[in-house]
């Protein structure tokens, strides 16, 4: 079967976090399955796209995924991506206190830039939490569970849970868009309802009138 003739779902996702995260390779482990040992700082965004099948509902995907600058500098330029997103992946280094002190300026700007769109927050570079982890796991926990985000801890040197992260922020995408679609099926035959009794009741009151 051709996947790609029968795509459940187009979901643009949006990935944020500080310079120096890892967002680069993150992104680049899920498209392409491998590691880059020198990467270059992403300069405004980068966009790939990829087409699965997601392993718990089994619905055919395509996602759309931007890849944004951490330095401030770009940030302006990063609200033009945040138009009709389904998804944000929001970033920190487990091995960098400051990436993660610096998480209340990426929500603020989350939260300015979107409303109600599913995120995770991924602790990045676990590979290396023998000898250089700083942020724990249960304050990454903590954080995401105040939020309400997804969470996971992940690496992008040795892919540990990249897969799962695209996969869980896909999932709850769909969840979304589909009790959306609900609650607008909802309102419609709501409406549809509505003008139906008030179009019998005016019937009602004329066939009243003739009479007297």
């Amino acid at each position: 079967m051709n996947i790609k003739s029968t795509i459940d779902n187009t979901l643009k996702i949006v990935i944020v976090g500080e310079s120096g995260v890892g967002k680069t390779n993150f992104l680049y482990r899920f498209i392409e399955g491998k590691y880059l040992k020198i990467v270059e700082p992403t300069l405004g965004t980068d966009f790939k796209s990829k087409v699965c099948t997601l392993p718990k509902s089994k619905k055919n995907v395509k996602m759309n995924l931007w890849d944004t600058a951490g330095q401030e500098r770009y940030m302006s330029i990063n609200k033009i991506f945040f138009q009709r997103v389904q998804g944000i992946m929001l970033m920190y280094d487990i091995t960098n206190r400051d990436s993660y002190e610096k998480l209340p300026k990426w929500v603020k700007f989350i939260n300015e830039q979107a409303y109600n769109v599913p995120v995770i927050l991924i602790g990045n570079k676990i590979d290396d939490e023998n000898e250089n982890r700083i942020v724990r796991k249960e304050e990454g926990k903590n954080f995401a569970k105040q939020y309400g985000y997804l969470f996971y801890e992940a690496s992008a040197l040795n892919g540990k849970n990249v897969n799962n992260a695209f996969y869980s922020l896909c999932e709850s995408c769909i969840s979304k868009l589909e009790e959306s679609e609900v609650l607008n099926s909802s309102a419609s035959n709501s409406l549809l309802e509505y003008f139906s009794i008030s179009n019998k009741k005016k019937k009602n009151e004329n066939k009243e009138k003739i009479c007297c």
